[in-house]
């Protein structure tokens, strides 16, 4: 007896009918008839009684059916009990600041975790920030952000490097040019990955210094969105060069070489040091 079994027989005794039960369990109905026919067997005893209007519990079948919800309940438990005992002893923890997992070698991050059953990795993104409080409160061990944290007691690698450029569409008056400077976009309607993302405040800044406020078309999460509002002809989208020009968009360089770097940071005094120095080297490799 397994709780797919139990399962089965779950189903069955709520949808009193076997072939709608059946296609519920991605199973046919002579294959779900053994099922049954075989847990009778195992018990002693009829659970149901085959009739025209369909499968009837029996005695045996209510009792069966009440205690077998809670068999199938307690082994749920004890099944998440030892999966969250797991992901504990899973202590080395990575983070990731927005917009880092397209920046980043995937198939060589994935390659180190699973080849270090120690690694939880969440996939998740989060604020620039926030990884950096993490790292800095000991929550994970491991996060990838975009620039060099200033704080002391923080190691800081840099892993990728890639090129700040503006996205253009091909009737604006940029589509000509090789490069720009942040001067330049003075009048323009700027289209910035949102507040999550380090790079709106890296912009932001940048035109402050160049001693105007910049006029924000519009804030979005990834790079498709951005695409697409240029395409449309909503303004111009800032980004690092995570998408390929073509016939209607063009990527400028922004001038002074200004580029989008991401660092893989630790703790100076963490346990797992030499693990976090392991995963620098693969991903450099």
């Amino acid at each position: 007896m397994n709780t797919r079994n139990l399962k089965c027989f779950q189903t069955v005794y709520e949808e009193r009918n076997l072939q709608i039960a059946a296609g519920k369990l991605f199973l046919s109905p002579q294959g779900l008839s053994k099922i049954i026919k075989s847990l009778e067997d195992e018990c002693g005893a009829a659970l149901f009684v085959r009739s025209k209007e369909g499968f009837v519990p029996t005695e045996s079948g209510k009792i069966f059916y009440e205690k077998s919800k809670v068999i199938v309940q307690s082994l749920n438990d004890m099944f998440q009990s030892i999966e969250s005992i797991g992901d504990k002893e899973k202590r080395f923890k990575v983070g990731f600041a927005a917009g880092t997992i397209r920046a980043i070698d995937i198939p060589k991050v994935k390659s180190f975790m699973e080849e270090n059953p120690e690694i939880l990795g969440s996939w998740s993104e989060y604020e620039n920030a926030k990884v950096i409080d993490q790292v800095l409160n000991d929550e994970i061990s491991f996060g990838f952000v975009v620039g060099k944290p200033a704080q002391s007691n923080i190691t800081a690698t840099l892993v990728q490097s890639l090129d700040l450029v503006v996205y253009i569409h091909k009737m604006h008056r940029f589509w000509d040019k090789n490069t720009l400077e942040i001067k330049e976009l003075r009048d323009e309607n700027l289209i910035l990955m949102n507040e999550k993302h380090h790079l709106y405040y890296d912009v932001v800044n940048a035109c402050h210094m160049c001693d105007f406020k910049p006029h924000i078309a519009a804030t979005v999460e990834e790079g498709e969105a951005m695409y697409k509002l240029v395409e449309n002809g909503i303004g111009i989208g800032i980004s690092p060069r995570f998408l390929k020009d073509n016939d209607n968009i063009r990527a400028v360089n922004l001038k002074d070489a200004y580029t989008w770097d991401i660092y893989g940071i630790y703790r100076k005094d963490s346990a797992d040091k030499d693990i976090a120095e392991r995963f620098l080297t693969a991903l450099k490799s």
